[in-house]
């Protein structure tokens, strides 16, 4: 089949494909039952294994990188694949240094992605890499996305799996309240409870202790801010972080990236 943009969609046996003329081999994922059927194709893994020394790049969405894994492929490398089987993933690969909060994740020549819409992301990076921003974001308008994402982003929110537990109500206050001094004491006050019940609770509850999850909130809210072009000093100052040099500090840590490289990769330089 050959669609509008004239890319050809088809399916070819293996024995056909010829290996020199591939640049980017992507390995996709699928259910249970399709991808222990692929791990367990002893021709498919030769001629995967055969074509990783070959290819300019390899790379998987979602749970496509249990095959990268399973045929040896990730061996002492970074990646990631779906955050709900993050845990899976590590118990039966310790070899793989899994990043399971991230989008995508490459190294050297080896990307994985996350779920399905990561993917997106991933591929546009890819195409960044390949061609540069102006040609990736305008794909990105293209495909209507609200904005690209990095690949060191979370690929889940500890907001939202908060807001169905037992600290719903106080979920919503802290995202009320991000410009206050959101410390254990006051947070524990607010809850009612003692402050070892507390985070020892809320732990339980959102798989953060109160500390990075109210540092998460306020990340996410500067990120939505820089996103809309708001300047640094008046993201700090909105989501509650002491200075720009205290947001600068945590976008480094989580993010890899200064707010004003961040700010960039999203709206460029206006």
């Amino acid at each position: 089949m050959t669609v509008t943009n004239g890319l050809r969609c088809e399916t070819v046996p293996l024995r056909r494909l010829a290996i020199s003329r591939i640049d980017t081999l992507i390995i996709v994922g699928g259910g249970r039952d399709g991808i222990v059927a692929a791990i367990s194709d002893d021709r498919l893994r030769q001629w995967v294994v055969k074509a990783a020394l070959q290819v300019r790049r390899l790379a998987s969405v979602c749970s496509g990188a249990f095959a990268l894994a399973h045929w040896g492929l990730l061996r002492t490398r970074r990646a990631t694949t779906h955050w709900s089987a993050a845990e899976t993933f590590q118990k039966y690969y310790p070899a793989v240094r899994v990043e399971a909060d991230s989008l995508y994740v490459k190294d050297g020549n080896v990307w994985t992605s996350g779920g399905v819409t990561s993917g997106i992301d991933m591929s546009l990076a890819m195409v960044e890499a390949d061609h540069g921003r102006w040609l990736a974001t305008r794909i990105a308008r293209q495909l209507v996305l609200t904005a690209r994402r990095v690949g060191n982003q979370a690929q889940y929110s500890f907001e939202l799996k908060a807001q169905a537990g037992r600290y719903a109500e106080l979920v919503e206050w802290i995202r009320r309240n991000m410009g206050r001094r959101l410390d254990l004491v006051m947070l524990a006050a607010r809850a009612g409870e003692s402050e070892r019940t507390f985070s020892r609770g809320f732990k339980a509850q959102t798989s953060a202790t109160p500390a990075r999850f109210v540092e998460t909130l306020r990340l996410q809210a500067a990120q939505h801010r820089l996103e809309g072009g708001a300047s640094v000093k008046a993201t700090a100052r909105a989501v509650g972080f002491a200075s720009p040099e205290h947001l600068s500090r945590v976008f480094k840590r989580r993010l890899a990236m200064s707010p004003l490289e961040y700010r960039r990769a999203h709206i460029g330089d206006r």
